[in-house]
């Protein structure tokens, strides 16, 4: 399993060398910011599981120009980000306990520190919260469907959608391809007919441009067991002759898995 992240944020950065060091010894992977416009762009390209706040800052020159960040300012900023909209937060600071501490609470924190505190208080509390974040669900795999017919490509892609995938269509190789260009896939789905374009041509195209996405030939075409083996060894990970989704589905999920 990967490690869960920890992003502290505080502008001493004693402070976060003592944090980051407890931290990784058990076992969380650690990252660090000095101000709310570093922790805005890390939260955004690590997605964190737990945020250590600080709340006094200095002015924030190198973002914005002198932006005024505390931590409540960037915890809303956080919250707008839909990578850590949800994340939970421990606040610390060396302010006033009676000032900041209900503040915190309010503004959803999990608990709230004085500095000095015992790093191993902290642990713990950070322990118990990422141990109680649910589960998130696994994330769809994406299939990209490719048929020149409409109809089918509307009753499958209804289909596989329904079967908790994530569907891309496209009618020919030029959108193909253009589909691939854009997103990331976890299987092809590849009709041999596509309105006089040869299916496995395309298959070709694909495989060199996409080495490793696996591909499973759809098609309502009868081809013999010879014509079926010699696709696989084109570089088809299955066969299909078109008719039930349930099969389709099946299939699906037994290749990309």
């Amino acid at each position: 399993m990967n490690p869960k992240a920890v992003l502290i944020v505080d502008d001493n950065a004693v402070d976060r060398k003592v944090l980051s060091m407890k931290l990784s010894q058990g076992g969380y992977r650690v990252l660090q910011a000095e101000d709310g416009g570093e922790a805005i762009n890390i939260a955004r390209r690590e997605k964190p599981d737990l945020i250590v706040l600080d709340i006094a800052f200095p002015p924030d020159v190198a973002h914005g120009g002198g932006i005024p960040w505390d931590g409540f300012l960037i915890l809303s900023w956080l919250r707008r980000l839909d990578e850590a909209k949800h994340v939970p937060v421990v606040f610390i600071s060396g302010g006033d306990p009676v000032k900041y501490r209900k503040r915190a609470l309010e503004a959803g924190a999990k608990a709230f520190f004085h500095k000095p505190f015992a790093p191993e208080e902290l642990f713990a509390v950070v322990r118990q919260a990422l141990e109680s974040q649910p589960s998130p669900p696994p994330a769809k795999k994406r299939i990209l469907f490719v048929d020149d017919e409409g109809d089918w490509r509307l009753i499958a892609g209804t289909c596989l959608e329904e079967a908790g995938f994530e569907v891309v269509t496209a009618k020919d190789a030029a959108e193909a391809l253009r589909r691939m260009e854009t997103v990331k896939l976890d299987g092809i789905v590849l009709d041999l007919n596509l309105a006089g374009e040869n299916g496995l041509l395309l298959m070709e195209l694909l495989k060199q441009k996409h080495p490793g996405v696996p591909i499973l030939i759809y098609t309502g075409m009868d081809n013999d067991s010879a014509a079926i083996q010699t696709m696989l060894g084109q570089g088809a990970r299955q066969y299909l002759r078109k008719g039930s989704m349930a099969e389709l589905c099946q299939t699906l999920k037994t290749m990309v898995n």
